[in-house]
């Protein structure tokens, strides 16, 4: 079965859509993902589900246009820099707090949209850090600069809203903000918090989300990721279908039969965001 077929062959369906390593790479817009995108628009309401805290709700519209020529509502994207301003126990680590904020200035708008007392240059006068986002030839100097003070204070709460380790770029994984968050937690030996994919606080946001616009996510909801840990996770915590895209995302050089062993089964998978590619179901 093609994906065209599934997609005419689901009834009241909800589409979830993954960014990077499903609709581009590190080189753009991976072919057909845009028209694949556009047509299950045709069909059914369709969200972009991101783990992408480095890029504001605007500008990933913005980009998706200019990049895709796929036009979304803002209210269509779901990402998991929504997490400070929407998810209660993320929200209330940082309610009222100067914020030491890493990554791009328009995705501060993330944490604005958020209870927060203000933003801050100063490290030394945080309340919080959030990592929303940085390059790799930053990272040496954010790595340092963070664990000095978290170590300063052991009560200060770290906030990591992206749990993405890697993407992919070319024929190598290159590291983002949750690698070097993780290395931030291990060299403080003590729990960061964490918001998005594959955790169940981002499943909540999801359901949140759709909830807002009338919808309950079932199994005719179907969700396209290139990390089989988040479709296998969302699968589970809100008892919808998922679409593991194999070819293009982080897990191409992996073999499936080991990380089906290590994550569970999706429904389905597919070998590139395509219509007309082929419907594996397990």
């Amino acid at each position: 079965m093609k994906l065209f077929d599934l997609i005419n062959k689901l009834k009241n369906a909800i589409f979830l859509v993954d960014a990077s390593g499903v609709l581009y790479s590190s080189n753009g817009f991976l072919a057909q993902a845009s028209k694949t995108f556009n047509y299950l628009q045709t069909k059914s309401p369709t969200f972009l589900a991101s783990n992408n805290s480095y890029h504001y709700i605007n500008d990933i519209k913005k980009n998706l246009h200019t990049d895709g020529n796929i036009k979304l509502n803002l209210d269509n994207i779901i990402s998991s820099g929504h997490g400070l301003a929407k998810d209660p126990t993320i929200s209330n680590l940082i309610e009222n707090k100067i914020i030491y904020f890493i990554g791009p200035d328009s995705a501060k708008h993330y944490a604005l949209d958020a209870p927060i007392k203000g933003l801050t240059k100063d490290i030394n006068k945080a309340e919080a850090i959030i990592l929303a986002g940085f390059n790799e030839s930053q990272s040496q100097d954010i790595l340092e600069t963070v664990t000095t003070k978290a170590k300063k204070d052991p009560s200060l709460p770290i906030i990591c809203c992206n749990k993405d380790r890697y993407i992919r770029a070319n024929q190598r994984l290159q590291p983002v903000v949750g690698y070097f968050a993780e290395k931030i937690e291990n060299s403080l030996n003590r729990p960061i918090h964490w918001f998005g994919k594959p955790l169940k606080n981002f499943s909540n946001l999801v359901t949140n989300h759709l909830n807002a616009h009338n919808l309950i996510p079932n199994k005719s909801t179907l969700f396209f990721d290139d990390n089989i840990d988040n479709v296998v996770s969302m699968q589970n915590h809100l008892g919808i279908s998922g679409c593991w895209v194999k070819k293009t995302g982080i897990y191409f050089n992996e073999n499936e039969k080991d990380l089906i062993i290590k994550y569970g089964k999706p429904t389905y998978s597919i070998e590139t965001f395509n219509l007309n590619d082929t419907i594996k179901t397990y």
